[in-house]
């Protein structure tokens, strides 16, 4: 098992948000990063952002961690929901169909009741097929996991336990997929306490992290929203996405792939995700390998260490 927070050299930490199928463009990221010799000491990861962190963290490559999804989402997923068509964007009507009902549940719930749109053997099923079945302290670089503990509202850690339905609980998407039970205690999608979680890649002990950034854009609207609903809606997203650029500017670096206006269920754009995820590192990789130099000399490392302090937790109540 890896031991948290031991430090010899500057640690380096890489933080995966959630955003659902934009989340895919951690891979590009990933792509880019790791054909510079960028490597990672802690990875940690939010919904879409734990699913890619998880088959990182196990050892698998960027470019493997496409194929094998690409060939879920695009072959084995869509042909189980009758989704085939969804390659081609041009011919995506079963797939917007679907879509569509899923977020009308999302948005208005429904009037038979029920606590999701769909069952959780569906993301079950693709996580258990991608990841191994390992305790997510056996992973190769030391990985942690962000879920909503939904019973207190407060933002649970996973670095101890079941890989698998960990990544589960972590990318259960409230109103299409239940809560997960661990442990006798009830577990969303962690992307509603923490979606790019920079501070839990503090809390292992990185001294230099790498956000990349995938949450939803804050839009401008052109008019009122007609119903009390949507203005509560409005207001919610405002203070949660404020919030949220807070805690990221913890980061040292931020990627932010130009896909913040696509949709989280969008996955027939697969192929933009991962080319945008490696558009926006490449036009950053100069930064990044700068900014990581200047990291590693005495004085950067002690302020960091000072700073780093304020981030100190005890991790007990996050292990299982």
């Amino acid at each position: 098992m890896w031991s948290v927070g031991s430090k010899k050299v500057i640690k380096k930490a890489i933080a995966l948000g959630g955003g659902g199928a934009r989340g895919l463009a951690h891979i590009g990221v990933l792509k880019v990063l790791e054909a510079n010799g960028i490597k990672f000491d802690y990875i940690a990861g939010t919904s879409m952002g734990s699913i890619i962190g998880a088959l990182y963290a196990v050892g698998q490559k960027p470019e493997v961690i496409e194929k094998t999804l690409k060939n879920y989402f695009f072959n084995i997923l869509f042909s189980k929901m009758n989704m085939q068509k969804i390659q081609d964007e041009n011919q995506v009507t079963s797939a917007r169909s679907l879509i569509r009902k899923a977020r009308e549940f999302v948005k208005y719930g429904s009037q038979e009741g029920g606590n999701s749109f769909l069952s959780h053997s569906l993301l079950e099923d693709m996580i258990n097929t991608v990841i191994p079945d390992i305790n997510i302290e056996d992973t190769n670089i030391p990985f942690a996991c962000v879920a909503t503990d939904i019973t207190n509202g407060k933002e649970k850690i996973f670095v101890k336990g079941p890989i698998r339905k960990i990544v589960l609980a972590s990318a259960s998407i409230p109103g299409v997929f239940p809560p997960v039970n661990i442990d006798n205690v009830w577990y969303t999608d962690g992307a509603h306490v923490n979606v790019t979680p920079v501070s839990v890649a503090k809390i292992l002990g990185a001294d230099f992290i790498i956000a990349s950034d995938v949450k939803s854009k804050l839009k401008t609207l052109d008019s009122l929203p007609t119903n009390s609903r949507d203005i509560m809606n409005r207001c919610n997203f405002i203070a949660n996405y404020l919030f949220y650029e807070t805690l990221i500017k913890e980061a040292d670096i931020v990627i932010e792939p130009n896909i913040k206006q696509i949709s989280w269920s969008e996955f027939n754009k697969f192929n933009l995700m991962v080319h945008e995820g490696e558009k926006e590192t490449k036009l950053q990789l100069e930064k990044i390998k700068s900014l990581i130099k200047k990291s590693n000399n005495p004085i950067s490392k002690c302020k960091k260490a000072v700073r780093n302090l304020f981030y100190k937790k005890d991790l007990k109540a996050a292990v299982l």
